[in-house]
């Protein structure tokens, strides 16, 4: 499980990440399509890229009240701020008889969810931005590929494009401690993956490396991403889809749909590079010629 670090001396940071990729490739005036979820999910669909089903856009508290009524009788769903960042306001439950539960098991009740839904609409997860709205989808149900791995909660895959060229991709895995939620900061596990071959490498759990999900003991090396081909080519069909150059792009993969599209970032972290064990700047110089 050792890392060649000699390969991250290319390693790119958060500032010649704005200077030279965000700044000159991605103008402000093509924020908009992919900060709002709602218009990104409008974007992608009429590029053809299929998304998970909205079952409601929430944009005022009155209209909050009346949704957590409704979703009484939805056995799972997926509540997200709209204009959210980093995985923060995401709530995924499932219908319980008390109400509804979350990947882990934490019980809620209808004041919390009607609070959840307040805090996002008054700009919680999205920078104080009191316009933003709740965006609440029908769940994701894993392949059976990421189940047999971990039962709970529901890992994306997250590929970087420029010039809608993928450059890098790895595969993220929640865990018990991330409470069903893919995102690295909150304790998931970040897996490399080949862009070629959809084949998965060693893994990363808060900056250590595994070969193994910590949870079930399941290996997440050498293990083959299916509909590989399909999700590449959503990705690069996303990356098209908005006026922006460089993107990463958040993909999963349901039992029944197949792959997913979830979102498309106008700001794509860095810590893809420690994953794969590879800086970005020699990546994106081969892409550029």
């Amino acid at each position: 499980m050792k890392r060649d670090f000699r390969k991250l001396a290319g390693i790119m940071g958060i500032n010649r990440r704005n200077l030279e990729m965000i700044y000159p490739h991605n103008p402000r005036s093509g924020f908009p399509a992919v900060d709002d979820k709602v218009r990104t999910k409008e974007l992608l669909a009429g590029a053809g890229v299929p998304v998970p089903a909205t079952l409601a856009v929430v944009t005022g508290f009155l209209q909050a009240r009346g949704t957590v009524q409704r979703l009484r009788a939805e056995p799972s769903f997926v509540v997200k701020p709209a204009r959210g960042r980093g995985g923060g306001g995401v709530l995924i439950l499932e219908t319980a008889e008390e109400g509804w539960r979350t990947p882990s098991g934490r019980p809620v009740d209808a004041g919390e969810l009607l609070q959840h839904f307040g805090d996002i609409l008054f700009g919680v997860y999205s920078f104080g931005r009191a316009d933003d709205a709740a965006l609440v989808e029908q769940r994701v149900r894993p392949h059976g590929f990421f189940t047999a791995i971990h039962g709970r909660g529901v890992p994306d895959i997250r590929i970087i494009l420029f010039r809608e060229r993928p450059v890098m991709a790895m595969l993220r895995i929640p865990t018990d401690a991330s409470d069903g939620r893919a995102n690295l900061h909150q304790g998931a596990i970040g897996v490399r993956v080949d862009l070629a071959t959809g084949r998965t490498g060693i893994g990363s759990l808060k900056g250590s490396p595994v070969d193994r999900h910590p949870d079930t003991g399941v290996a997440v090396a050498g293990l083959s991403i299916p509909f590989w081909d399909q999700i590449v080519s959503y990705a690069v069909a996303a990356a098209g889809a908005v006026p922006l150059k460089y993107v990463g792009v958040d993909l999963v993969i349901d039992v029944e749909r197949g792959p997913l599209m979830l979102e498309v970032n106008a700001r794509p972290g860095l810590q893809i590079q420690v994953i794969n064990g590879l800086g970005l700047v020699p990546v994106l110089a081969e892409a550029a010629r």
